[in-house]
């Protein structure tokens, strides 16, 4: 009998037009025709469709794809059919006798590939056309659906293992381009599946064409210098990453100076201009483009020389796909993150933003029910507006309807919003003015609902009116617009928001709302580590590339020789050197104060210990025994950015879990504060010791003992002191730092190698 893989390879060249496999796809594609649960960790682009495509043209029976994205699965579709492949689709865009009519080609065995949502599980006559449909495997694609976004972004796919055992338990293909091994295990373990019975397929994130650097900045006039010259060296496209929609503007504004070409793209722009931008970069008429992570989808550039990240991303999933889009023609291109201490705050703004307190999911729902009008037909940032305070933005009202939705007090308003116009004349008395077919469609259409013969006020819907037009609604709005400027009509623009429909006249208090805040708080909590394991990457002294292939479990041990670190290339000009930083005096402290620790420590500690912190933790560990405890006046933001500085230049680095890092010298740190006396270097450069330093004994009767403790992780970051830059709590921080203390301690005194083993 002719081996499996061997008639794969056949189909492979006849039916898709390859020769060979691409690197990875043959031994993952071997489980799946072995009949093994398969999870599949690959980028884009290395073929991952064709681990179920492949196999489902050798089965008999149906081969199930779950997919999130209409657009993903119809374009499958499409290039499947383009082959002459039998596959299709059911979905929401499709009326009931079109669903109906594809379902019964299934269960009549005509087809081979079917692409679903995983809410198609809800529907009762899918479920029953399934139960008379034998599967012979369910393909579960974009899998990191499951463990990153979960309940929040696709519900249904923690439901899939439910729906496995309904279909009689088929294999499974699991497919995902980014999944740490943390992120694997909760797949393997949501689908319901034996982790010993799955095979797990990690490769192709290694890219060697891609130098990847990182410069560290301590002001952005320094990252727009370092990108100017990024621009100036290079001679292909790019693209620069920016946290802010008003950031794209701003930067884009400021590099036209370089090249005119220069565009923005963010969500905020209308439809026609986002894609007059993304086309003008795609075709070369605008060499650059700034933007936020709203541009990157679907875009397919292969000659994208560098990507230039102005903030650093939030997480190494997001970071690995960005600057996935350069060099994906192979030839060298260059990454370069633009990095700075305070760029975190931005990132633990989004988090506040996606995950708001219980105060403000309250607030927000006591305003939604002060507003008479239902539905709401208001915009997000006009809700804000009636919170009050101006502490609430936008993205907190998103985030608390979607818990409001989720609880079944509100959801989004389905009806169809209308457009009022103004006819302060009969039409006759314009119509001979009117320029431009558009305008005169748009009154045609006009006069399927209204008599245009009679001045009033009529309000419209506004899709009908498209369809009357034989327009699109943004052809339609710019035609009203310029119907409007000539003083013809005056209309009122239809509601572009997101509507909320509030589902119960009298709402029950907010306390017996169906929230479930301790799932809330683990997804944040996820994020924060996701937040950390970027910023260990960033300050990490070894092989970057190497970095990622670890962190998404490819492989240990790498050394790609051309980035940053490989290269022995510090980011800054004026590596070695103290006076490189915003605070020389201060920088001394803080490498004395890591020289002499007893066992690591992070870097919110470091600052406690300069600053004399009486935190009993500080006293129980010996900590204020360091020569330097007590000896710096500066808040502890200023000695973080310090340590910031001190990572770049190659004096210090991060050791442990990326969860929660430590601080070491470098040999360079070891070399410059061996040439350091504490006692002198305190008293010459920082003065005094502070007086909470002097207030504190640093030892009292009855201390316990403390045998060996294990490195203590960071502490949660403070807030910054500008009222311009997102803040977090800083008693919330302080409780969280104390809470973890005491269970530090308590492991430390029971068990103390227990300790060692748990701890970084």
């Amino acid at each position: 009998m002719r081996p499996k893989i061997e008639t794969a390879k056949q189909i492979l060249k006849e039916r898709f037009g390859y020769e060979r496999f691409l690197p990875g796809q043959q031994t993952a594609l071997e489980s799946v025709l072995a009949g093994r649960n398969t999870l599949a960790v690959m980028p884009t682009g290395s073929g991952k469709s064709l681990l179920y495509q492949l196999p489902a043209l050798m089965a008999e029976d149906l081969t199930l794809v779950i997919s999130p994205l209409i657009a993903l699965m119809k374009d499958q579709v499409d290039e499947l059919r383009r082959r002459r492949i039998p596959a299709t689709f059911v979905n929401s865009s499709l009326d009931f006798e079109e669903q109906r009519s594809r379902l019964a080609q299934c269960a009549g065995g005509r087809i081979k590939l079917l692409y679903v949502a995983p809410e198609r599980f809800r529907s009762a006559a899918f479920l029953s056309m399934l139960e008379r449909t034998r599967v012979a495997r369910m393909a579960v694609d974009e899998a990191h659906c499951i463990s990153e976004w979960g309940h929040d972004f696709r519900p249904d796919y923690r439901r899939l293992k439910d729906f496995l055992q309904r279909i009689g338990t088929p294999p499974v293909t699991a497919l995902t381009a980014t999944a740490t091994t943390r992120v694997q295990r909760d797949i393997v373990d949501s689908l319901g599946l034996d982790p010993e019975n799955v095979d797990v397929h990690v490769y192709g994130f290694d890219r060697p064409n891609l130098a990847l650097e990182v410069a560290t900045c301590a002001t952005d006039a320094a990252k727009d210098e370092v990108l100017r010259n990024v621009l100036r060296e290079s001679t292909g496209p790019g693209i620069v990453y920016i946290g802010t929609r008003r950031g794209t503007e701003k930067l884009a504004g400021a590099l036209r100076e370089i090249d005119p070409s220069v565009i923005a793209y963010h969500a905020g722009l209308d439809p026609e201009r986002r894609t007059q931008a993304q086309e003008a970069f795609l075709t070369g008429k605008a060499r650059v483009v700034v933007a936020t992570t709203a541009f990157g989808m679907g875009i397919d550039k292969a000659d994208v020389r560098f990507v230039v990240h102005y903030q650093f991303p939030g997480s190494v999933e997001q970071y690995y796909q960005e600057i996935g889009r350069a060099g994906r023609d192979g030839l060298p291109s260059r990454c370069v993150l633009l990095y700075s201490a305070g760029d975190r705050f931005l990132r633990e703004f989004f988090i506040d933003l996606n995950y708001p307190a219980p105060e403000v999911v309250e607030t927000v729902y006591d305003t939604l029910w002060s507003i008479p009008e239902n539905p709401i037909l208001m915009t997000y940032r006009e809700i804000a507006g009636l919170c009050g305070g101006g502490d609430i933005k936008d993205g907190h009202v998103g985030a608390a309807v979607r818990l409001l939705d989720h609880a079944g007090v509100t959801r989004a308003f389905s009806g169809e919003s209308k457009v009022s116009v103004t006819l302060p004349q009969p039409a006759s008395a314009f119509i001979g003015k009117i320029r431009g077919p558009n305008q005169r469609r748009v009154l045609e259409g006009l006069s399927s609902f209204i008599d245009l013969e009679r001045p009033g006020t009529y309000d419209i819907p506004f899709l009908n009116l498209c369809a009357g037009a034989g327009l699109g609604p943004e052809q339609t709005r710019h035609a009203l617009n310029a119907l409007a400027a000539e003083d013809h009509i005056a209309y009122s623009r239809p509601f572009r928001g997101r509507g909320i429909e509030k589902l119960v006249p009298s709402p029950p208090p907010f306390s017996e709302l169906n929230i479930d805040w301790d799932r809330r708080n683990k997804l944040r909590q996820l994020e924060e580590d996701k937040l950390d394991a970027m910023e260990s990457f960033i300050h990490a002294g070894t092989c970057r590339r190497g970095a990622i292939l670890r962190y998404f479990g490819e492989r240990r041990d790498f050394q790609c020789g051309t980035c940053d670190n490989c290269r022995n290339e510090l980011p800054d000009a004026n590596a070695g050197n103290l006076e490189a930083t915003s605070n020389p005096e201060l920088a001394g402290a803080v490498l004395l104060c890591v020289k002499h620790l007893r066992f690591p420590v992070g870097k919110g500690r470091i600052g406690r210990i300069l600053r004399g912190s009486r935190e009993r933790q500080i006293r129980q560990w010996g900590l204020d025994a360091n020569p330097m405890y007590g000896t710096v006046h500066e808040p502890r933001q200023e000695i973080r950015q310090i340590v910031d500085q001190l990572t770049g230049l190659g004096f210090l680095r991060q050791e442990g879990s990326p969860r929660r890092p430590v601080l070491a010298l470098t040999d360079l740190g070891r070399e410059t504060a061996a040439d350091m006396d504490a006692h002198e270097w305190s008293q010459k450069a920082l003065g005094e010791p502070t007086p909470a330093a002097e207030a504190v004994n640093p030892t009292e009767p009855g201390d316990p003992p403390v045998d060996s403790p294990a490195p203590v992780p960071d502490d949660p970051p403070e807030p910054p002191q500008s009222t311009e830059t997102p803040t977090a709590s800083p008693s919330l921080g302080e409780e969280l730092d104390d809470a973890l203390d005491k269970l530090l301690q308590r492991i430390l005194t029971v068990d103390p190698e227990t300790a060692k083993a748990l701890l970084p």
